[in-house]
């Protein structure tokens, strides 16, 4: 396929746009002789003559209109998919999916920390325990909570995850002894059941043998969907939950829970930050990941 010249048919679209070869040499910040020389040029290649000229005016001819037409069409469909190309500017505003646990004990009181080391990034988090479709969504990461090598997405370990148990001091002080752990056959044992069928997961019949506390039933207790509500019910005083280290670092920091017992099982589930697995990362995310990694190493 031979096509006429490109500076011939952006030529003739600006003429044809403006009516006037100087108006057209303005537009494309070349002279009028330029404009001129690149049409009368085009004409000859196609043969038919694209506009009459006269003294002050010129005027398109059908053939000329026709092509004028179609090169516009043209240009736009060029210009549209040159611009889908460009990465879109960086606005400062990213949407982060987490669980509901993760949100509520360690990121939402963190945010202002966010806003003071990065004022200008402005974060939307979807609390969900859904793993989202990074690439059909409109999600630019998510912080996962377990093994990680999950197909098709980039993931990085926030931090190396440890459970014991934690309850309330009030508990620890009025309750029944809580000296050795078989003393826990004299408490509720409460759970949560976020992932609990995954093989690494660590729950309380784990916790129990490592400490070899007999006479106690690693499944009895209630039993609630986020860890989050279990470790609600451990702060009300309502019995001894098993905790991620990540999600209590402030209640134990503030004394609002308390480590009954020294032995710590290290989790071979943790969190991940995890994005698309290609594409160019954003500022504002590449701001975010690090803040992240910093901060959760921190405490």
């Amino acid at each position: 396929m031979n096509l006429p010249s490109l500076p011939g048919l952006l030529a003739l679209d600006a003429a044809a746009r403006h009516q006037s070869f100087s108006r057209a040499a303005r537009a494309l910040h070349i002279t009028p002789s330029a404009v001129s020389h690149r049409i009368r040029a085009l004409e000859e290649e196609l043969g038919v003559a694209l506009f009459t000229r006269h003294t002050r005016r010129i005027r398109l001819t059908p053939e000329g209109r026709a092509l004028a037409a179609a090169t516009a069409d043209a240009l736009a469909v060029l210009h549209q998919a040159i611009e889908a190309l460009r990465p879109a500017p960086d606005d400062g505003v990213l949407t982060v999916s987490c669980s509901p646990s993760f949100a509520v004990r360690w990121l939402v009181p963190r945010l202002p920390r966010l806003t003071q080391a990065h004022p200008a990034l402005t974060l939307r988090l979807d609390a969900t325990d859904r793993l989202v479709d990074l690439d059909a969504e409109p999600v630019d990461a998510a912080i996962r909570f377990g093994a990680g090598g999950w197909p098709g997405v980039r993931a990085v370990k926030l931090a190396d995850e440890v459970v014991f148990p934690v309850c309330s001091p009030l508990l620890s002080r009025v309750g029944p002894p809580l000296e050795h752990p078989g003393d826990l056959r004299h408490h509720t044992l409460l759970h949560d059941t976020a992932l609990e069928r995954h093989p690494d997961r660590v729950g309380w019949p784990a916790w129990l043998a490592a400490a070899q506390a007999k006479g106690v039933d690693g499944r009895a207790g209630p039993r609630f969907s986020h860890a989050n509500l279990a470790l609600e019910a451990a702060l009300a005083g309502q019995g001894v939950a098993l905790a991620r280290r990540t999600l209590v670092t402030a209640e134990l920091s503030d004394g609002r829970l308390v480590r009954p017992f020294a032995l710590t099982l290290p989790s071979p589930l943790t969190y991940w930050l995890v994005t698309r697995a290609s594409g160019p990362e954003r500022p504002a995310l590449q701001a975010f990941a690090g803040w992240l990694a910093r901060t959760v190493t921190a405490g």
